[in-house]
């Protein structure tokens, strides 16, 4: 649990850094931590502020991104899943030992009773979310371990009725929103085996630094936009990025559906689904990580000045694909307010780039104002780097237009 960072222990200067987890415990009948719910925050805020879906999207992400143990150690993790995410058996991503919780608003039809079938079959344990005690649920009766009932949303009779009536089936019973002693009581009385609830703890938010998982994130897609593709570089990469692992794969089953066996080599399913539609789907799925909140406006900028720094490298007798990084980096530190501190021993840059970066007036210092001033349309200052760095004006605007050209081209796919 070293790795991530509560509240209590302080915020970080900026909410972007970090990706948010609130965990609340789920404790048995001797007090004692069973589980822990797991539930995502989009800042130290605790509550919940999210599509039910994209809260479970990200969930998953956190959860295969940083390590089930890293969030909850050797206790059960339970985590929400909508009906979309089990059709489409997004949850197969997350250890075995997690119990998938079926919220209260899903459609119980045969399509949802057939995946939930499968993920029991496949070692998951399934929790009935706010147990309603409504008939539309006994077709999931049989594959569920637990079910969870609202007990401040339900009177003793209703909870003893089910708790009876199904005292036959191999599940627990789970008492949430227990807030009193009287309460905790009262659900051991009347036969729970597990609770949960205010009474013992609220949640508490937990959030982890992801610069390193950005600068990867960055350095992946500056490979994507390369021309050349570099077959083994790629799938190092790929095997860097879970996510990514999993919908290459996924694409490339879809995609042969008369395999007896599921395909497991990330090598043949590359092979299998191609170089352009292997870019197409890694680079959606990078610019949604990458630019977050700030939308694909944030990563057209991005892209542009990286390209821009990219053709500029050419002119200067400088690594290309270092410039390209540079720019990139330019971008980021400045959205997400990072410090040279924040970079250095993170990102594979010249200590003069770093220092260009936070703002120093070098060689690399001139080519951002450069970029800067032809973005904002301040001839003056344009004029002014380009003689420093003795260029031709009318060169360097042709590059600044390519790259804008580029990344509307690098767009137009997601």
């Amino acid at each position: 649990m070293s790795e991530w960072i509560s509240q209590s222990q302080g915020t970080f200067a900026v909410q972007e850094h970090c990706r948010f987890v609130a965990r609340q415990p789920i404790l048995d009948r001797c007090s004692k931590t069973f589980g822990y719910e797991l539930l995502f925050r989009d800042s130290w805020e605790n509550r919940f502020s999210a599509d039910g879906d994209v809260a479970s999207r990200h969930m998953i992400d956190n959860a295969v991104a940083f390590g089930m143990d890293s969030l909850v150690g050797e206790k059960i993790p339970f985590i929400n899943c909508t009906r979309e995410l089990l059709l489409r058996g997004i949850p197969t991503l997350l250890p075995r030992n997690t119990v998938l919780e079926i919220l209260e608003t899903v459609q119980v039809d045969e399509a949802l009773v057939k995946a939930c079938r499968s993920l029991r079959t496949l070692g998951y344990a399934l929790a009935l979310d706010d147990y309603d005690f409504s008939e539309q649920w006994a077709p999931l009766l049989p594959y569920a371990a637990y079910i969870k009932i609202d007990f401040r949303a339900s009177d003793s009779a209703q909870r003893l009725k089910v708790i009876r009536s199904l005292r036959f089936l191999p599940v627990k019973f789970i008492a949430e929103k227990i807030e009193t002693e009287a309460e905790h009581q009262l659900a051991a009385n009347e036969g729970f085996h597990y609770f949960q609830g205010y009474f013992f703890t609220k949640p508490i938010v937990l959030g982890r630094p992801a610069l390193t998982a950005v600068i990867n994130r960055l350095r992946f897609m500056a490979e994507l936009s390369r021309a050349s593709f570099d077959r083994e570089r790629m799938l190092r990469l790929i095997k860097e990025e879970p996510t990514i692992s999993y919908r290459l794969l996924r694409m490339a089953n879809s995609a042969a559906t008369a395999l007896r066996e599921p395909l497991t080599s990330l090598n043949t399913a590359l092979a299998m689904i191609g170089e352009d539609q292997f870019r197409k789907m890694a680079l959606t799925a990078l610019a949604s990580e990458v630019c977050g909140k700030q939308g694909l406006e944030t990563l057209r900028y991005t892209l542009s000045r990286a390209r821009f720094c990219e053709l500029m490298a050419d002119r200067m007798g400088l690594n290309p694909m270092e410039l390209y990084l540079f720019g990139m980096v330019s971008v980021v530190r400045s959205t997400l307010s990072l410090t040279t501190e924040d970079l250095e021993g993170t990102v594979n840059l010249r200590p003069e780039m770093l220092q260009a970066i936070a703002g120093a007036d070098n060689m690399y210092g001139t080519l951002l104002t450069l970029t800067n001033s032809f973005e904002k349309g301040n001839w003056d200052e344009f004029s002014v780097a380009a003689d420093r760095l003795c260029m031709s004006e009318d060169d360097i605007a042709t590059d600044c237009t390519a790259a804008r050209q580029w990344a509307e081209e690098i767009l137009s796919v997601l």
